[in-house]
């Protein structure tokens, strides 16, 4: 009976233990992705639908907070180029967020390793590319957001959601404020 009890207690720690783990290991998994320029891999860490909802929101209400703040509320005209503006935005986030386009803005991102090398004002003498760094963390039970390591609210974060009991996608990004309203 005492080694059934203990079997069961280990069991029970090691399930609670690899759903703990779970989101670190699909973060890891989505970075190789990634790194590799795997579009396959990276889509089975992704809930495409779920993220372009997302981005399609945050840039929408930025284009309409942009759009009131230049052309005043009382202009006919700004309804009309928001409707025609976030059409022509719902066409380009469906084209960006997809495997194919998260891999390729990768490509031709600063976190690229074959991103241009060339020295910076705060890179380091002997040439090594400054690594960032990023903190990870639980928001509730089912959410886990990825943020940068200042904690900064206004710089943006990916947020996972849990898929089941061990699995989880990337399901939202927070895009940054500043770079919301370019």
């Amino acid at each position: 009976m005492k080694k059934i009890t203990i079997a069961a207690a280990v069991s029970i720690v090691a399930i609670a233990a690899t759903a703990y783990a779970s989101p670190y290991y699909a973060l890891n998994q989505i970075k190789a992705a990634l790194a590799e320029r795997n579009a396959e891999a990276l889509a089975e860490h992704v809930d495409f639908p779920a993220l372009r909802a997302s981005v399609k929101t945050q840039l929408e209400a930025s284009m309409a907070r942009s759009i009131a703040a230049t052309a005043g509320s009382d202009n006919p005209l700004a309804a009309l180029g928001q409707s025609i503006a976030s059409a022509m935005l719902g066409k380009m986030v469906d084209t960006m967020v997809s495997p194919a386009g998260v891999v390729a803005l990768v490509n031709k991102s600063a976190v690229s390793p074959q991103a241009n090398t060339n020295a910076d004002a705060d890179a380091p003498a002997d040439g090594a590319q400054k690594k960032a760094g990023y903190a990870a963390g639980y928001a509730g039970l089912n959410t886990f957001v990825v943020r940068a390591k200042d904690g900064n609210a206004q710089e943006g974060a990916l947020v996972l959601l849990r898929h089941g009991v061990w699995g989880w996608k990337l399901s939202s990004i927070e895009i940054a404020s500043a770079m919301a309203a370019r």
